[in-house]
């Protein structure tokens, strides 16, 4: 089931539950990466996940494997490299676009728990139990990183606390 989606200069990614795509169409997707196609990573295989918040510059997603030799993506006030925009494993989110850093921010939020739920379901053991005031330091920390809401940490943190 899809989760959520997220149009990149280059690609739009898509979270499902068990993975992510890569979807490359448009004018801006065939001119940087051609007839490539789409890309999918199930979670259970993903080394790590680069990004970079867009702001003033472009940001970024990339997805890295086991046994890939990843580049260094190169996003600044001077623009997104042309490698970066023709590697098939990285979608450049644009800068200049209010929403983006808020939608970006979940989606890789998103990818990154549920990498982490498929590393814990991988290796047979159970994640450590986690208190309820760890619990809710880790959302008022995404609360102060404007990567939450007051609204989202203040149900959450009810939710914690069982009112």
């Amino acid at each position: 089931m899809e989760i959520m989606r997220l149009k990149g200069t280059n690609g739009t990614v898509i979270a499902y539950d068990d993975r992510v795509v890569i979807e490359r169409t448009g004018l801006f997707a065939f001119a940087a990466q051609g007839f490539k196609g789409s890309k999918t990573y199930f979670y259970k295989d993903l080394s790590s996940v680069g990004y970079k918040k867009p702001g003033m510059a472009n940001g970024y997603l990339q997805f890295i494997v086991a046994g890939s030799n990843p580049s260094a993506p190169k996003s600044d006030l001077w623009g997104t490299s042309k490698e970066t925009m023709q590697d098939e494993n990285v979608v450049v989110l644009r800068a200049f676009n209010s929403e983006m850093p808020v939608l970006s921010d979940k989606i890789y939020r998103i990818i990154m728990d549920h990498v982490a739920a498929a590393k814990h379901s991988n290796s047979g053991t159970a994640p450590a139990s986690v208190s309820g005031a760890d619990e809710i330091r880790k959302y008022n920390e995404l609360y102060k990183q404007g990567i939450i809401t007051e609204a989202e940490f203040t149900a959450k943190k009810k939710q914690i606390l069982g009112i």
